[in-house]
């Protein structure tokens, strides 16, 4: 029951992940071309730069979670052609159960950086927020357009909740419990359109 609800999420958090890839990555060549052909006239558009670093970045996290479903992320895979077939599952099965841990150790320690029972607390004042926690994550504006910084680093649980239920469907996979299918981020349905 829990395996197949495991798959089920993660093929929604790979959809999802795809789209949001293919617009960061829009978003990311839209500024950069849009600043370079300005510049060739004399104009140059500071907060375009800004858009640039922000959505290659988010686009990282996205990207290295989809990658962890596909299982196309680095890896040794010199130990791969040496071990026999029964130590490279073993190994796989370490690979998934450390992402795993990983991934819910970084979303616990989200919930430290955002602290929502201490900003619910204080009744969304910031101030009183800051105050009481000396947390200032909430002021914190980013260099050029002056946007919240916190948007952005929104990015950083999205990445942790995403990669503990990839790495944990991937886990149920390696262990027998849920079958494996042939494309588990749905990266071939993007090749194909």
């Amino acid at each position: 029951m829990i395996p197949k609800i495991l798959s089920k999420l993660s093929a929604g958090f790979s959809a999802v992940e795809r789209l949001l890839l293919k617009l960061l990555i829009a978003a990311l060549t839209l500024s950069v071309l849009m600043n370079v052909l300005l510049r060739m006239v004399g104009i140059t558009i500071a907060w375009a730069d800004e858009v640039g670093v922000y959505a290659m970045v988010m686009s990282g996290f996205v990207g290295a979670s989809l990658m962890l479903r596909a299982r196309i992320d680095p890896a040794v895979l010199l130990l791969h052609e040496f071990l026999p077939p029964r130590a490279c599952l073993v190994l796989r099965t370490i690979v998934s159960a450390l992402s795993a841990a990983f991934g819910i150790t970084l979303f616990y320690l989200c919930l430290r950086w955002f602290d929502p029972v201490e900003i619910v607390k204080a009744g969304f004042d910031i101030g009183t927020f800051q105050a009481a926690t000396f947390n200032f994550i909430y002021t914190d504006i980013t260099p050029v357009m002056g946007a919240p910084a916190y948007m952005f680093y929104l990015i950083i649980p999205f990445f942790a909740v995403a990669i503990t239920v990839h790495a944990l469907t991937n886990l149920c996979e390696d262990i027998g419990l849920v079958a494996r299918p042939a494309d588990p981020a749905g990266l071939a349905m993007d090749v194909a359109q």
